[in-house]
């Protein structure tokens, strides 16, 4: 009896530190699919956030609507014309968002510690590839954001990434750091997922038609390079 006393304050702190993490690695994040209460939301829910250490607040539960509304209803179905006639499920592309106070940055294989986007790569990779694996035909992307490291990420499997060229990415983060940067989390979360469904249906091969050229025509190279948000990493995978 006495040595089952002593394991419950144990165990009692365990959860606690659990509840209450700050720093993170990619095996610690849940997945919002599976464990949706543990990510903010409530249990049995679809959910395509995961919030543990609540970055924004009450507002989650419109971020997962449009995305859940991105996966059913505003982006085109990308995969084969047999997924896309007989799935039961959302056709369109699924997108994630995952956010965390605080990375614990890792070694690379080179024995040398990440830098801060090389570690937001790396978590947003895991998620992508292993963690959460959301997609069915490498349709799948997932934003990662840590709010003390402020880095932004992005990693989509070869399906997402035949949209969202090298150009597009430049483009949406410079659209989107400083409001990140600034603490305006949540507008720059709408703004973001706004323009990257316009090139997700974008139509055309030409890049300057997808409606988004606008926000480019004011802005050089020297202008993208200087915005405080310096971290911000854009990494997709090529298989």
């Amino acid at each position: 009896m006495y040595q089952i006393l002593l394991l419950v304050p144990v165990l009692l702190a365990l959860a606690q530190s659990e509840e209450t993490r700050e720093e993170w690695l990619p095996d610690h994040m849940y997945n919002p699919l599976l464990e949706p209460e543990k990510c903010g939301l409530r249990p049995g829910e679809l959910a395509y956030v995961c919030d543990p250490n609540g970055i924004i607040g009450n507002h989650i539960d419109s971020v997962n609507w449009i995305l859940k509304d991105a996966a059913y209803n505003n982006t085109n179905c990308p995969c084969s014309n047999f997924n896309c006639e007989h799935e039961k499920g959302p056709t369109g592309y699924r997108i994630g968002l995952a956010l965390v106070k605080r990375m614990i940055i890792q070694y690379n294989t080179d024995g040398r510690l990440n830098t801060p986007k090389d570690q937001a790569q790396l978590f947003a990779n895991r998620l992508e590839n292993h963690k959460w694996n959301m997609g069915r035909c490498e349709e799948d992307i997932v934003i990662f954001y840590s709010a003390e490291d402020k880095v932004l990420a992005l990693y989509g499997g070869s399906t997402a990434t035949a949209k969202l060229t090298p150009y597009f990415r430049e483009l949406l983060t410079y659209k989107v750091a400083s409001r990140f940067n600034d603490g305006r989390i949540i507008e720059g979360i709408n703004n973001l997922l706004y323009d990257l469904k316009k090139v997700l249906n974008c139509q055309s091969t030409r890049e300057m038609e997808c409606g988004l050229h606008e926000m480019y025509s004011s802005a050089s190279l020297s202008q993208l390079s200087s915005i405080l948000l310096a971290a911000v990493a854009i990494f997709y995978t090529a298989f």
